[in-house]
């Protein structure tokens, strides 16, 4: 049986992306304290089981799964990490711990990772373009976080706190903050107390795309949505092109940055929020110095999303064939090749899943094919 439990809950964009790769190909060595990382690469949806409007009917399913997990391992410590825990009520985990694992209930921990306002509000619109949920400007996008509250941070926070008390751990996403100055790192030594370990650092895993990938995955996501392909499909094929185009070392470097209008916005947005964050679990004003060095170090024009400035016309015409033919092949088998992409990142295994029919598979390896070749093209981008 696992002794005790942690679990990481996020927040999105704050590199679970690099400790579930690390956890998933145990990338550590600790001699005093024996991990069990979950099995699969992240517990997303026992976490959604907690939200029956995202899930529902699946909350008895997923935690009897987790609870046959914690019983019949051998382990001093057990780790489950999901980003969309971030999204369920504190009160309905713990109500699950005790009603599954009892043992662990009163013991179990909670770590959760915090970035930066600016920085956050930024990730999160390249990840919305990149998976197809939103193909707005950035300033279109910033002016949508007014009436939303996913970065008002303390009051969800708060709530972490006051129902785990003092096994709830928040670590700010701030390289000069994290142990060796990565979350990776510092996620383990939290995780571990203190015990000591050593870290194989695994490849870079859901890594940000450049400028010029960004203005480009607003074509190709734009054309998914005109043709109507499933939120669901245009989410994964998106993730997938990310990943594809970490094969391509000499791509385009140039990062999407905030102009100094939005940046600003966001400051007069969350100033108040930052500062009950670090009143309440930083020492220092860590929330409130980063807002106005995100104003000093942000350029004072807003950058161009349109691909045209980053490639030929030959290539927005390739991106948009490309598109076309993966179009074709998802609705004709919408789940072929999303099955085999959750089994090549590790969400699944393939004792989770039926044999593979040939025409599926073959209509998976055809997505794939088209998937590298659109990463080809979004590799090519030249400098404006």
């Amino acid at each position: 049986m696992i002794k005790n439990l942690v679990f990481h809950i996020g927040d999105p964009k704050n590199g679970s992306s690099s400790i579930q790769r690390a956890l998933q190909t145990r990338a550590w060595q600790c001699d005093t304290v024996l991990v069990a990382p979950q099995k699969e690469l992240n517990a997303s949806a026992l976490a959604n089981s907690l939200i029956p409007a995202r899930s529902p009917g699946k909350y008895q399913a997923q935690f009897s799964r987790k609870k046959k997990w914690v019983e019949n391992t051998d382990a001093d410590l057990g780790i489950i990490s999901a980003e969309f825990f971030s999204g369920a009520e504190p009160e309905a985990l713990l109500a699950a711990l005790h009603e599954f694992m009892p043992v662990q209930a009163d013991a179990a921990r909670i770590i959760a990772y915090v970035r930066p306002h600016a920085g956050r509000a930024l990730s999160g619109y390249a990840q919305r373009v990149k998976t197809g949920a939103y193909k707005g400007t950035l300033t279109k996008f910033v002016k949508t976080l007014e009436g939303r509250t996913i970065l008002n941070y303390h009051a969800r926070f708060d709530k972490w706190q006051k129902v785990f008390g003092d096994r709830f751990t928040l670590r700010p996403f701030v390289r000069e903050q994290m142990r060796d100055g990565d979350v990776v790192s510092d996620f383990f030594h939290e995780a571990l107390q203190g015990e000591t370990f050593t870290l194989v650092k695994p490849e870079t895993s859901n890594e940000s795309l450049s400028l010029a990938e960004i203005a480009a995955m607003r074509v190709v996501q734009t054309q998914w949505m005109e043709t109507e392909v499933p939120k669901f499909l245009r989410l994964s094929l998106g993730a997938a092109i990310g990943r594809e185009l970490g094969a391509f070392p000499d791509r385009s470097k140039t990062k999407l940055q905030l102009d100094r209008m939005n940046a600003a916005r966001i400051r007069d947005l969350y100033r108040e929020d930052a500062a009950q964050l670090d009143a309440q679990f930083f020492a220092e004003p860590l929330m409130e110095r980063a807002l106005i060095r995100a104003i000093e170090e942000a350029p004072p024009e807003i950058q161009s999303l349109d691909a045209a400035e980053y490639y030929d016309s030959a290539d927005i015409e390739r991106m948009g064939q490309i598109s076309g033919e993966i179009t074709v092949l998802v609705k004709e088998m919408p789940h072929a090749w999303r099955q085999d992409y959750h089994v090549k990142k590790g969400q699944v295994t393939g004792d989770d899943i039926k044999k593979v029919s040939r025409k599926r598979q073959k209509n998976a390896t055809q997505v794939w094919d088209l998937l590298q070749q659109m990463a080809d093209v979004l590799a090519r981008a030249k400098t404006p």
